[in-house]
């Protein structure tokens, strides 16, 4: 039996548990790499209508395509641009979704950084809240409206947004998301701690709005 990151027994088998995927069209971020290339892999072969890959770069997005593909030729992924540090990225990503696509059944957030340098998102928030919880909660108010028509179709709907955090959360400061740091570079918090920030704000936001 395989095992978890923590020695507990993993019993789900993505070959056999996966329900099948037909008709339903997924988006996963961070898709190139990782476990969000290894997602789209593993969707592909429950017959989905369509799998957006998206990632910030469309040459690396491609070769991951690419490489899926050798293992599922029929694979019916879609490339999408999307830079979660940047808003209007994001925007631009998301209006070329709705406009291609009249449903979403599946919206995988898990595209992120961790223990990276000190920095400052396009917008001015700190690098890795910015990219890991910011961009990815705007990526979902936009695509909200989608989602919602299609959970109400009765179509084959059965929505799910998928929020990956990591127990790294436990990082975060003592007193919980340090609200003054957010738009400075945040140095004295420590690449693992604004990152424990980061992955908090993941988890209080799916417990909030899902």
């Amino acid at each position: 039996m395989p095992f978890s990151l923590f020695n507990i027994p993993a019993s789900f088998d993505p070959k056999k548990d996966i329900l099948p995927l037909d008709g339903k069209i997924i988006l996963v971020t961070g898709a190139n790499s990782g476990l969000g290339k290894q997602a789209v892999l593993e969707y592909a072969q429950h017959n989905p209508a369509q799998i957006w890959l998206a990632a910030r770069s469309l040459d690396k997005a491609e070769a991951a395509a690419d490489d899926i593909k050798t293992l599922v030729p029929n694979a019916p992924i879609k490339l999408l641009q999307l830079d979660l540090s940047s808003f209007d990225s994001i925007k631009k990503a998301a209006k070329i979704f709705s406009a291609e696509s009249d449903r979403l059944d599946i919206l995988m957030l898990n595209a992120g950084i961790m223990a990276a340098a000190p920095g400052l998102t396009r917008e001015g928030y700190e690098y890795q809240f910015g990219i890991n919880y910011m961009g990815h909660a705007l990526l979902t108010k936009l695509l909200l409206p989608v989602l919602d028509r299609t959970a109400k179709s009765g179509t084959n709907s059965d929505v799910r947004i998928v929020s990956i955090s990591s127990a790294g959360y436990a990082q975060a400061p003592a007193e919980g998301i340090n609200f003054g740091m957010l738009k400075v570079t945040a140095d004295s918090m420590g690449a693992f701690g604004r990152f424990g920030q980061s992955k908090l704000a993941i988890i209080l936001f799916a417990r909030q709005s899902f």
